[in-house]
Order: structure tokens, then sequence, then C-alpha cells
């Protein structure tokens, strides 16, 4: 299950592969494709650098 934190730097989100906590934006996460019922975009479970390891081999 996704995990959010509130810090002083905003809600941030870990991701399930590394397990850091990267601040819940576009910047650290890929958008799902999902939308949620208030129309906000939902990220992807992985961080970036993760999901390029895990998804994109290179």
């Amino acid at each position: 299950m996704t995990k959010y934190i509130q810090t002083e730097l905003g809600i941030e989100k870990q991701c399930i592969h590394c397990g850091e906590y990267f601040p819940a934006t576009k910047e650290f996460f890929y958008a799902s494709g999902y939308k949620r019922k208030d129309g906000t975009q939902t990220l992807e479970a992985n961080c970036k650098d993760c999901y390029k390891q895990r998804f994109k081999p290179g």
C-alpha cells in the first residue's frame, strides 16, 4: 500500500521499490494514467529512477 507523509516540504510519497520518500509530484514519479474522482492525477508506485531500472532496461 502506498505510504504518504506530511513534511515541511509538503506531501511525500514512498517508492515501493527503494523505500525512499520523495515529494509526491511528477518531478519524482510518473503519472499512472488514472485520475481520482476529484480529477487529480494518480502517480506510479515506483519513483522515476526505480521505474526506469525495472521497466525500461537499456
